[in-house]
C-alpha cells in the first residue's frame, strides 16, 4: 500500500470509548489520531488535571479508501465512518498537521492557565486575610496594591478596601484556537 493512497478521514466513535475506538484500531494496524485536551481543574484544595477528547465523540484515521472496511466498523468503540454523501470523508492533511503541530507527542494539547485582573461586577472569594472565605464583588482597584470590594456583612452591604494580595487574580484557561 502506498502512501499517496491513504487519505485521513474521520471515526464516529461510541459515547466516551475514542480511547477504546483508538486502541483497538492501532491493534488492527492503522495509523490513528487522536487529539487531547488536557483541562488544569482549580479546586479550593488542589489542581487536578482532566483529559477530554478535543473532537468528543470523534477520531482520524488514515487509511486507503479502495480497500474493504468491514473490520473498522466492527471494531469495539466505533460506530461509523463518515461519509460526505456517497464519499467517504476526507480530512485536509495540513489539518492533521495543524492539530499536532498544537499538541505534543502523545497528541496532548495543554490548555495554558492565565491569571488576570478582576473586573468591575464579577464575584470573587476572597483567598485570605480577615475575610477569607467571604464572598464579594469587586469594584475597583484603588490603586496597585488594594482593591474595592462590596460585601455584604451583617446583612448590610458595605464597601471595603483590601490588599490586592487578599484577592489575587482570576485564573482563566485559555480556549483553544484553530
Amino acid at each position: 500500500m502506498k502512501k499517496k493512497d491513504l487519505i485521513w478521514t474521520l471515526i464516529y466513535t461510541k459515547a466516551k470509548q475514542e480511547i477504546r475506538a483508538k486502541t483497538n484500531l492501532q491493534n488492527q494496524g492503522f495509523e490513528v489520531f487522536l487529539p487531547i485536551i488536557s483541562i488544569e481543574k482549580l479546586t479550593e484544595i488542589s489542581k487536578k488535571e482532566k483529559l477530554d477528547a478535543m473532537f468528543p465523540r470523534y477520531l482520524f484515521i488514515r487509511l486507503n479508501p479502495a480497500e474493504d472496511w468491514s473490520s473498522i466498523r466492527s471494531t469495539k468503540g466505533v460506530s461509523n465512518i463518515i461519509f460526505f454523501g456517497q464519499e467517504i470523508a476526507q480530512v485536509p492533511i495540513q489539518l492533521i498537521n495543524y492539530l499536532k503541530l498544537k499538541t505534543d507527542k502523545k497528541g496532548v494539547f495543554k490548555q495554558k492557565k492565565i491569571e488576570r485582573d478582576f473586573k468591575r461586577g464579577e464575584r470573587i472569594k476572597i483567598k485570605k486575610g480577615t475575610f477569607q472565605g467571604m464572598e464579594a464583588t469587586f469594584l475597583s482597584k484603588s490603586s496597585k496594591d488594594r482593591v474595592r470590594l462590596l460585601l455584604k456583612f451583617t446583612n448590610q452591604l458595605t464597601t471595603a478596601q483590601l490588599p490586592a494580595s487578599d484577592v489575587g487574580k482570576k485564573e482563566v484557561i485559555e480556549s483553544f484556537r484553530m
